[in-house]
């Protein structure tokens, strides 16, 4: 090569400096497509959630502590429907027991361990450049800040939050207030679970270093491949029965609705076309619920467990 061609030609990292797209505010830190970025998201967004369901169950604690004596300071806070003169209505105390449970388990323990952790630290220990699917871990992440973002908000619509507990058990559930926006909710989780476990199981076969075999694997990095198969074989039937629960409150279906039920002394019919007709609504099994639910639900306690075993080991 003569003196004039070296002198010419491009250096390597010259022209990669060139190519490199320097990200906005939005780009880099809210609209991120970096695993450690998204993992930070999840895991501040994780706290975050905690801290409101700690806030719940302190509710929860002081009117079990204290029965029927208004609450000092913020009871006047919560309004007329839910504490009159500060002393907090059944109505309410199951709202904040409902809410509590599902944020420790869907919002807060989940996100921390498997969208945090997991997202920053695993491919790191694998050798990985990111995720095999960076835009669809950031959809994962948006759609799990979209689905807490409804379930808090239910607290300030007409007939507040969810009343009927984190299982959600029908039928009250279909003719409790509340339920919709729980259920919406429920859904985008489920959503960002299910994409977060396809990124997961994608990532650590694909992109794992040459000579990295999977008996080689570290133990947190198995315990988040073994988590991501069991969420994305657990959620879609919960998924399922989410659809179909909103189904029966909004679009005047039975899959969950017994024939014959009684409230208040009399016989439910359906919500609005049946109730004209005089037809009674029913058909559907109570029990299906708690299947679909439980096929999740059981499996959740190791979706819950694996991670933190992972990060301790």
């Amino acid at each position: 090569m003569s003196h004039s061609e070296a002198v010419t030609a491009p250096k390597p990292h010259v022209a990669h400096e060139a190519h490199h797209e320097v990200l906005g505010f939005w780009r880099k830190y809210v609209f991120s497509t970096d695993h450690k970025v998204i993992g930070i998201q999840y895991a501040v967004t994780g706290l975050l959630f905690l801290l409101f369901g700690f806030c719940l169950m302190m509710l929860m604690r002081w009117n079990l502590a204290y029965p029927c004596v208004p609450l000092p300071l913020i009871g006047s806070l919560f309004g007329e429907a839910r504490m009159p003169g500060g002393t907090m209505l059944p109505e309410f105390y199951n709202e904040l027991g409902a809410m509590h449970g599902t944020i420790m388990v869907f919002l807060g323990v989940v996100p921390l361990a498997v969208g945090g952790f997991g997202n920053f630290v695993l491919p790191l220990q694998i050798g990985a450049p990111d995720m095999a699917f960076p835009k669809l871990n950031m959809v994962s992440y948006q759609s799990f800040l979209l689905g807490g973002l409804t379930m808090l908000a239910s607290f300030l619509v007409p007939g507040g939050a969810a009343q009927s507990g984190w299982t959600s058990y029908t039928p009250l559930a279909i003719i409790a207030p509340g339920q919709t926006m729980w259920l919406i909710g429920m859904i985008f989780l489920i959503t960002s679970s299910l994409l977060g476990a396809i990124n997961f199981i994608a990532t650590t076969i694909q992109l794992r270093a040459k000579g990295l075999t999977f008996m080689r694997f570290p133990f947190f990095v198995w315990a988040q491949f073994v988590t991501a198969f069991l969420l994305l074989l657990a959620f879609p039937p919960l998924e399922a029965a989410a659809v179909m629960q909103l189904m029966d409150r909004l679009a005047d279906t039975s899959f969950f609705l017994p024939s014959g039920l009684v409230v208040s002394g009399q016989v439910l019919t359906a919500m609005s076309g049946a109730a004209a007709e005089g037809v009674r609504a029913g058909g559907g099994n109570p029990l299906l619920w708690q299947h679909l639910f439980w096929f999740l639900a059981h499996p959740e306690v190791y979706v819950l467990i694996l991670p933190a075993l992972g990060i301790v080991a």
